[in-house]
């Protein structure tokens, strides 16, 4: 009960502290060609030649979790500490992103501190109207939601279906290259590369020359339509997206411990119309390392108040063609937006079902995030 206690105090002061921030207006200060100031980040602009931006995200949680086979744990993380750079070189058709993460739990030292670890580090060409490059180490753009910037999900985290179904079977992000492009007013849209398939930070000798390949193709026929979760914008006319994504990942892989290749299919949809949305894909897997999987995930929310609170639901199931190995989540959530994704509450509860011990893990999340 005390935790729960903490857990409300906590919730209250981020409330009260998200009201009290103005929302930060885009301001420069402009002589002689070079351009100073603050639009979602702080901006150094060069005539126009170069471009850098710098901006920070934090994500400040409170978890409890209630684990039936072991210990209950409560306890504060800084769930993200993200540094971004972004910008361009002698053009706007010639950028580069470099993203940090220095908060990450997922990356400990052997001390119990946390490792900054590298996330992006791409150049981005736009030469061609409708064609683009990326080369570097970047999200592959395959299962969507795994390519929504983490700070605009629709959920304290990604669903338990999307984070097994990324195309290298490691992470969401790889090294190689991709090209992907827009036609018709954004209504469709396509993606295709080719990556080492290892997953972030790890190169490949690649003495087996066997890489990663996808490809991704996304219909918007009601027009082009944002990959951030939640109608945060409160869209005035209805935009509906579906996409398919295919990948083959050859196999020999460092982050794999079974080797073999691995092919994984994604389907998705997408809809958005005045403070309500929808979203879901499903994820199947013909796996020559461990066993063929199947999964998927279904979420929704509506604002109750315009761009300002939003209750959401989600399922989500994996089921790997193994006995008594199908995992499911339900996760309720409740959502306060004090400009917008930058500067956001979130709380959500979770059910999460797993065959394999016949057991029920319960959490409640509370987290507090923002951008600058």
């Amino acid at each position: 009960m005390n935790k729960r206690i903490v857990l409300a105090v906590l919730t209250l002061f981020l409330v009260v502290l998200g009201q009290a921030q103005a929302k930060a207006e885009p301001m420069f200060i402009e002589k002689d060609g070079i351009k100073v100031g603050y639009d979602k980040g702080f901006v150094l602009n060069v005539k126009d030649q170069f471009e850098i931006k710098f901006g920070a995200w934090i994500q400040f949680q409170h978890a409890y979790i209630d684990d039936e086979n072991g210990p209950n744990t409560s306890t504060f993380k800084l769930a993200k500490g993200r540094l971004r750079w972004s910008g361009y070189m002698y053009s706007p058709k010639f950028g580069y992103v470099i993203q940090l993460e220095v908060a990450d739990p997922n990356n400990p030292k052997n001390n119990g501190s946390k490792e900054t670890a590298l996330k992006d580090f791409a150049i981005d060409i736009k030469h061609y109207e409708n064609v683009r490059v990326k080369i570097g180490q970047f999200k592959v753009p395959f299962n969507r939601q795994q390519m929504v910037f983490f700070g605009d999900l629709q959920f304290v985290d990604t669903s338990l279906a999307s984070k097994a179904f990324n195309a290298n079977q490691t992470n969401a992000r790889d090294i190689g290259l991709m090209m992907s492009g827009a036609h018709n007013d954004g209504k469709l849209q396509y993606f295709v590369g080719l990556f080492n398939g290892n997953g972030i930070n790890k190169e490949d000798d690649n003495d087996t020359s066997q890489y990663l390949s996808m490809g991704r193709i996304v219909f918007n026929p009601l027009g082009e339509m944002s990959i951030s979760e939640s109608d945060v914008a409160n869209t005035e006319n209805p935009l509906f997206s579906l996409g398919a994504a295919y990948a083959y990942d050859a196999g020999n892989n460092e982050g794999v411990a079974n080797q073999g290749s691995a092919k994984t299919l994604g389907l998705e949809f997408s809809y958005k119309y005045r403070g309500k949305s929808i979203q879901g894909e499903y994820y199947f897997r013909n796996d020559d390392r461990n066993a063929d999987a199947d999964g998927a995930y279904l979420q929704g929310g509506i604002f109750i108040v315009p761009e300002k609170i939003e209750v959401a639901a989600r399922y989500s199931r994996f089921r790997p063609d193994i006995a008594n190995s199908d995992v499911e989540e339900i996760t309720l959530g409740f959502n306060l937006f004090f400009a917008g994704h930058r500067r956001k509450l979130q709380i959500d509860i979770s059910n999460i079902s797993k065959d394999v011990d016949d057991t029920d893990d319960q959490g409640i999340r509370a987290q507090y995030q923002i951008a600058f």
